[in-house]
């Protein structure tokens, strides 16, 4: 038997078991009126350090939304860049939650994320807006 699997899934969900039970650090509503919860593997939040953030999608009476792909970007409009990163989501290890990696911010200030989710045939977004 190759234990060498079980280790390597254990390693790439552990951030997904470490948020279990944890409130959302930043919710939005997105244009459909669906619901995306976002918790951060990094609490407080803090420059330069690559982290991931799991993402819960859910519709409006709380069902859990599965099958969701995302593309995500971001950047701060104020200095107009993007993120120093290309976060990509990986894994949707639990129905309606997305494993988001390759986190990173370079700078404090202003960000702006935009999570643009694609359901079947149909288009969602949602942007996130905080300070850092």
């Amino acid at each position: 038997m190759n234990c060498k699997l079980p280790i390597a899934l254990a390693l790439l969900f552990a951030p997904v078991l470490a948020w279990a039970g944890e409130q959302a650090d930043f919710s939005v509503i997105t244009e459909s009126g669906n619901r995306l919860n976002i918790s951060s593997g990094l609490s407080p939040l803090a420059i330069n350090q690559m982290h991931s953030w799991r993402l819960r999608l859910i519709d409006a009476d709380g069902a859990p939304v599965t099958g969701a792909r995302f593309e995500v970007l971001g950047g701060m409009p104020e200095h107009d860049h993007g993120l120093p990163t290309r976060p990509e989501v990986t894994a949707e290890p639990e129905p309606g939650v997305y494993l988001l990696q390759g986190v990173r911010f370079h700078m404090p200030g202003r960000w702006l994320i935009e999570f643009g989710i694609t359901l079947g045939d149909d288009a969602d977004s949602a942007s996130l807006e905080f300070e850092l």
